[in-house]
């Protein structure tokens, strides 16, 4: 690894070094890992680029969990299992053409609509087909749903107890409701 040259005292080598340090986000207490470097000469810590990216992720990470957001690992598994590539989802979900990078590496915390969006999509497949139809992005495995039948509830409110939908294709049925 390349030495990097003290900037505070210009005489002494910076160190890399890790140290786990307690962390408060909406009241709830945490430990993260947190980087920095020491210079050998004069005894300076510091974060340069590389550590202050680092903690920065290690935070955002606490953050996600704190909130119950989907972590960055989930985002990417879910996204490699749907078969999308990251310009790809940031057509299907939105967030903009870099937003599946950084969700998934922990850079930025995705939104809690999106975050919603993202399990909706996972849970209901159909919501998932029909967001990659409406982006125009290729579904590029066998759709769980050949024909569905839409129901418009405001019809039934009264009357209806519970709502059925069936997949004729499948046999699948989802009951809703009493």
């Amino acid at each position: 690894m390349k030495q990097r040259m003290c900037p505070i005292c210009e005489a002494g080598q910076l160190h890399t070094h890790t140290e786990w340090i307690d962390v408060e986000y909406l009241g709830q207490q945490g430990r993260v890992e947190s980087h920095y470097a020491e210079c050998d000469a004069c005894g300076s810590e510091q974060a340069g680029a590389t550590e202050a990216r680092f903690n920065k992720r290690a935070m955002v990470a606490f953050k996600k969990q704190v909130q119950g957001l989907l972590t960055g690992k989930q985002v990417r598994d879910l996204r490699k299992t749907w078969g999308l590539s990251q310009d790809e989802a940031a057509k299907v979900f939105g967030g903009g053409p870099v937003a599946f990078s950084k969700y998934e590496a922990d850079d930025v915390m995705q939104s809690d609509a999106m975050d919603r969006l993202l399990r909706m999509a996972d849970e209901v497949p159909t919501v998932l087909d029909k967001l990659m139809t409406n982006a125009g992005v290729h579904i590029k495995r066998d759709a769980l749903w050949n024909d569905v039948t839409v129901v418009n509830l405001a019809n039934y409110r009264a009357k209806a107890k519970a709502v059925m939908i069936t997949s004729h294709s499948t046999g699948y049925e989802a009951r809703y409701g009493g």
